[in-house]
């Protein structure tokens, strides 16, 4: 049977069958140790550093606790065992039990400590934190056999051996352990090792730290929960979707003199932008204004019919937008708008909305020095409600002379300088009334 400690203090039994537990310790450092017998693990010194050392065990199933070692560093979360790669694992482990080991590549723990006491038989591996250590590839894994040894017990220590089917009696499963300094190798390891599925740029982006700032502004906001860093995360919005807004005002377009089309045309290459070092700092420069930028894109598709309305001149509502084969219209079942959960009976296409949304990057006030701050000309929601009719009728008109095609609408280079000048012109008349 395993166990689990914090360091230094008394072993705790650990059930090995438990898929979705949380741990009985909520601070670190902690202890995992397990007995291994002696001609199953093997130790090795890394040939270029020697402070990091590689085990390679081989484990019974049924004494792996799993589900208990910390996977925050895996880029990936593995919540779902059902699909086509857990099926495949469960066949070959319930049907193939004896070659489950070679298989199957196994499970990488990283660790800060790891070691082998060969009077004890028993192998201890210490994590001082979940940011630092602990599953980083084959979660999927772990929680597929999690799942197997629930479904025959909650606890298999009061179930005899001769009692346990053939898997849990003959599987083993293959354990790769990297202990020492790992540090700087963190990012660069567990995305080399996620290869089965790629592991998409924007988890690895979120496992280096690159959005502890963004994710303090949304999860400290109405949008918390609403936002996924990593890949497969439940949550309904992709953080490249909010880096795609924020790009929308990134202080460098006006530098360039360039529109942000790749927000809209390129959604992909926007992480790159966000990494790029000559252009992290005008990102990082947003964060006064980052949860504005969200709820703007919010209430711009809200108040959309409104502003179409004054546009055509049309102040009851007849819900001629809804008429137009660009928009999503539903009478009946309001849609949910995924950042705010707000109600809406329209969906405005994202070739209307990153246009009219960038022109706002001119009600921007960009800091000129150190102790400056970037802020607002004027209430960017404020304006909308007056002016919003203007810079909707120039989507409206543009999108019908090129087909009521919302993808060339939110392409079409003219249209984007259109609306950038437009609001010039309001910045001009707020910043010099008459």
């Amino acid at each position: 049977m395993a166990s689990i400690s914090n360091v230094d203090s008394t072993p705790v039994s650990v059930p090995t069958d438990i898929e979705e537990t949380t741990t009985p310790f909520n601070n670190f450092p902690r202890e995992y140790r397990f007995k291994v017998q002696q001609d199953s693990i093997r130790s090795f010194k890394d040939p270029h550093n020697s402070e990091l050392q590689i085990h390679h065990v081989y484990l019974p199933v049924r004494e792996f606790a799993h589900g208990l070692l910390p996977d925050d560093v895996n880029p990936r979360s593995h919540e779902k065992v059902s699909g086509r790669v857990p099926g495949l694992i469960e066949t070959s482990l319930k049907e193939q039990p004896t070659w489950f080991h070679l298989l199957n590549r196994g499970e990488l723990i990283l660790a800060q400590r790891c070691w082998y006491d060969n009077q004890t038989k028993l192998l201890h591996i210490v994590i001082d934190s979940a940011e630092e250590g602990g599953l980083a590839d084959g979660a999927t894994t772990d929680r597929v056999i999690a799942k197997a040894k629930r479904e025959i017990a909650e606890d298999l220590s009061k179930i005899p051996e001769h009692e346990l089917p053939d898997y849990l009696r003959d599987a083993h499963i293959h354990l790769e352990i990297i202990s020492g300094s790992i540090n700087e190798m963190l990012v660069p390891l567990t995305g080399a090792r996620n290869t089965s599925n790629q592991v998409k740029e924007f988890a690895l982006e979120n496992l280096g730290g690159g959005f502890d700032w963004l994710k303090e502004l949304i999860e400290g906001s109405e949008f918390a929960g609403r936002v996924r860093y990593r890949e497969n995360d439940p949550q309904p919005v992709d953080i490249r979707t909010v880096l795609g807004l924020l790009t929308l005002f990134h202080p460098k377009w006006n530098q360039l003199g360039r529109e942000p089309l790749v927000a809209f045309s390129s959604k992909g290459l926007v992480l790159d932008y966000f990494r790029d070092a000559a252009w992290k700092p005008g990102y990082e420069a947003l964060k006064p204004v980052v949860l504005d930028i969200l709820r703007l894109h919010e209430s711009i598709q809200l108040e959309f019919q409104g502003q179409y309305n004054k546009y055509k001149g049309d102040g009851g509502g007849s819900g001629k937008l809804g008429k137009r084969k660009e928009i999503r219209y539903n009478e009946g079942k309001p849609f949910t708008l995924a950042l705010s959960q707000a109600q809406t009976k329209y969906v405005i296409p994202d070739g209307w909305l990153y246009p009219i949304l960038a022109s706002f990057r001119q009600l921007l006030a960009f800091p000129q020095t150190d102790t400056e701050s970037v802020s607002w000309i004027a209430d960017p929601q404020v304006f909308f409600t007056e002016h919003g009719y203007e810079l909707v009728a120039d989507v409206a008109e543009q999108s019908q002379s090129l087909g009521s095609n919302p993808a060339a609408v939110g392409k079409s280079r003219p249209l984007w300088n259109n609306l950038r000048k437009s609001m010039e012109l309001h910045r001009m008349k707020i910043e010099h009334p008459v």
